[in-house]
């Protein structure tokens, strides 16, 4: 066995998935090369059970030859050459394994260009001395030495995607293909190369505020004085390292021998080595009556986007350090604001600010008659309704939001972002299939202004039907002031970027559902919006359809925008309905007009604005109480408790919900008069948050970078070169007297780089 030639004294070498397929030639001497149908040499050495001499044959379960395949077994993984005489294979540059089966990880000490001759590349001795391995020359490959330079770990891609918050790679090359997982501190192919210093751009906060990491944390039991222990914070710096502070004292009053927690916390977390967490706030407030203790972190110093940070209870093993004496205890981490790097809002709309009030009575704060879900407030003036004048302005810095310009309006030339929904008997506008989406920051009067107070996201259409000075719509709130003297003014920070209300339909996009008229005497058709629910605390979204790119269809009903690693959502609460207007006519609107479990301009969740980043899309079997599909119904008469729930869709984004996205109510497919009303046109097994995509457009400025984009990063010696008038470690200080220094930096002249 594994022995060859007319003598049988040729070694046969080890076979691999080949990285790259070729034809075999014509093995049978037939003077010709047959198909992947044909088999040929059958009880040869080598093939004992024949081979095809053109591409491999593979063919799936039920037979069919596959014309589309790859990648079959070959010797040496067609990546290196046989030595006759050992068995072995000597692997080309770049691969190594005994059959060549994986892609060399990038070494600082064998990283040559192939074919170049130099010394310590494999085909120095095989190409250019002329020693052919078929000749049994023989173990003449120079094996890989200090990969990834000694600062990092040689990988699998699939154990590297596995790194990445649990990503599963299963293609062909999971096992094949290498990488290196840099240490901290270290980036390159090979982990060679030292990053410096990450720290905010000063002129970028002469215009606006950085949006750093904001942190909530809560301890909460259900019996007061009853919650006691240590815990510890693990925390991940900007360059992705992690540390464990030591043991936090934790009590139900807030405060332990006269210390409030807030400070124990800050402590622990500047304690950290090498000065990782080099400023930080801290914001406490004791819940009810000595019950826990909810806690704010603003990381002050640690600009940038931030993994979130998570709590260790279990400091003695199995046991949990963290008890109650009774009851139950509830903890929670959420990012209230998600700290970034790139400002996808950075064009500011001179000479205006505004105030975001809710659209409630200022008495009893209940609802105007123009809310509806995704519509519960509107954008004022900093001393009233916007005039004429500020509404021009504010139409023109909006500008376009769906990538057509053909279909813009007005002398300012943009989208109103609305779409128009009837019932079969009344029309309405409705937030739209691509809704404007803008930031406001704070003016500099602002009480505690600082250049970390965070800006705020909020979802904007415009509604012309909406009483007077109340057209521009917002679908989030901050909080419930409702009169300008109430709210706080705000500059406003438009995008180039698009949002998309996600849908789902043989449509592109969100379309209107006109009222029926002559012509068209049946109406539209609402569209079937792209929902979910999640728990508070917690950063996976249960979707009604399946919204990954990877699975979504060329044709027919699919997404009108799918979701891929990396890609941005906005999930925002505005009290979206879950149930139809006009269930049972012709043209029910989807989810309704009516606001869920929102009583008064109190009740929304405040604070919803962040923009998320999607860390994986994926699939999970179907359990007890789970359905694949939103239309399916049950019996809520003869079975109350019966609820199938689409749990099967999950996207997961980058930091936890600070709030619950709602269900909906069981599907009920009972038409007794117990029943009469209930919605069977959409399902409501679901979830009722509707998800909005938000592609950014090329022109968001980075903020938060390598020495702060005001130097150049010494690769060699992970320390910043920073350009004449800055200093500091980072570069991130102006000097008025360019040629001082701080300790740490250097200064280059930016022109003689050029």
């Amino acid at each position: 066995r594994n022995w060859q030639g007319s003598d049988c004294s040729l070694r046969t070498c080890p076979f691999g998935k080949a990285h790259v397929d070729t034809p075999k030639g014509d093995l049978d001497f037939s003077l010709a090369v047959g198909d992947s149908n044909d088999v040929v040499v059958t009880g040869s050495t080598v093939y004992p059970y024949g081979t095809t001499e053109g591409y491999p044959l593979m063919a799936d379960t039920a037979g069919n030859v596959l014309d589309n395949t790859g990648h079959d077994y070959m010797e040496c993984s067609n990546k290196g050459l046989c030595d006759r005489g050992s068995g072995q294979c000597e692997c080309l540059p770049g691969y190594d394994g005994a059959a060549c089966q994986r892609a060399s990880c990038p070494s600082n000490a064998n990283s040559h260009t192939p074919g170049s001759g130099t010394e310590g590349s494999n085909t120095n001795f095989k190409v250019y001395n002329g020693k052919s391995a078929f000749l049994g020359a023989g173990r003449l490959s120079i094996t890989q030495t200090n990969q990834c330079s000694g600062h990092g770990t040689c990988m699998t891609i699939e154990q590297l995607s596995y790194l990445d918050y649990n990503n599963v790679y299963d293609l062909w090359d999971k096992d094949m293909t290498m990488g290196c997982k840099c240490d901290p501190g270290y980036t390159g192919a090979d982990c060679s190369r030292k990053l410096c210093a990450v720290g905010v751009d000063p002129l970028y906060t002469d215009d606006t505020t950085a949006q750093v990491t904001h942190t909530t944390v809560r301890f909460e039991a259900s019996d007061a004085d009853a919650l006691s222990g240590k815990y510890a914070i693990k925390f991940w710096d900007i360059l992705g390292e992690d540390y464990i502070t030591g043991s936090i004292p934790i009590s139900g009053t807030g405060e332990i021998d006269g210390k409030e927690h807030c400070d124990s916390v800050k402590e622990a977390l500047t304690s950290l080595p090498n000065q990782v967490v080099p400023t930080i706030e801290c914001n406490q407030e004791v819940i009810d009556t000595n019950k826990g203790v909810e806690y704010v972190l603003t990381f002050t110093g640690n600009p940038g986007n931030l993994r979130q940070i998570e709590l260790d209870q279990y400091l003695d093993g199995s046991r949990s350090s963290v008890e109650v004496s009774s009851g139950t205890l509830y903890t929670g981490v959420h990012n209230n604001v998600v700290g970034e790097s790139v400002d996808h809002f950075a064009q500011r709309c001179e000479g205006l600010t505004v105030k975001i009030l809710a659209d409630s009575a200022d008495g009893d704060d209940s609802w105007e008659v123009d809310v509806r879900p995704g519509s519960l407030g509107y954008i004022s003036g900093p001393n009233g309704s916007l005039s004429a004048a500020q509404m021009k302005m504010l139409k023109k810095c909006l500008s376009d939001s769906d990538w057509d310009p053909e279909n813009n309006v007005e002398v300012a030339n943009w989208d109103t972002g609305s779409n128009v929904e009837n019932d079969g008997a009344t029309s309405y506008n409705m937030i739209g299939a691509f809704p404007h989406a803008i930031k406001v920051v704070p003016v500099e009067s602002t009480p505690g202004y600082t250049f970390h107070m965070p800006g705020s996201y909020h979802l904007v259409w415009y509604d012309a039907d909406a009483a007077a000075g109340k057209q521009f719509r917002v679908a989030n709130l901050n909080s419930d002031a409702n009169t300008v003297a109430e709210a706080t003014e705000m500059y406003v920070y438009t995008t180039k970027g698009t949002v998309q209300q996600m849908g789902y339909g043989s449509e592109s996009a969100i379309g209107d559902n006109p009222a029926a008229i002559a012509e068209n005497p049946s109406g539209g058709a609402s569209s079937t919006r792209i929902v979910g629910y999640f728990d508070k605390d917690t950063n996976q979204i249960y979707t009604n359809y399946d919204t990954s790119c990877k699975t979504n269809p060329d044709s027919g009903d699919r997404n009108h925008v799918c979701v891929n690693k990396g890609d941005k959502l906005f999930v925002v609460d505005s009290c979206w309905g879950r149930g139809d207007l006009g269930a049972g006519t012709a043209d029910p609107i989807f989810g309704g007009t009516l606001l869920n479990e929102c009583a008064d301009s109190t009740a929304p969740n405040f604070n919803t604005g962040n923009l998320y980043t999607v860390n994986k899309v994926y699939n999970v079997p179907v359990g007890s109480n789970s359905t694949i599909t939103p239309s399916t119904t049950v019996d809520i008469v003869s079975d109350p408790d019966s609820k199938h729930s689409v749990d099967t869709n999950i996207i997961e984004v980058n930091a936890n919900f600070g709030w619950r996205g709602l269900e909906g109510d069981p599907e009920d497919s009972n038409l007794s008069p117990a029943g009469v009303g209930r919605d069977t046109t959409w399902s409501d097994n679901t979830g009722v948050v509707i998800l909005f995509h938000f592609t950014p457009h090329d022109a968001g400025e980075t903020y938060v970078s390598l020495c702060s984009g005001r130097g150049l990063c010494n690769a060699d010696s992970g320390l910043c070169e920073c350009f004449n008038g800055y200093t500091g470690h980072d570069c991130s200080i102006q000097n008025v007297l360019a040629g001082a220094q701080l300790p740490g930096s250097t200064t280059v002249d930016k022109d003689k780089k050029k």
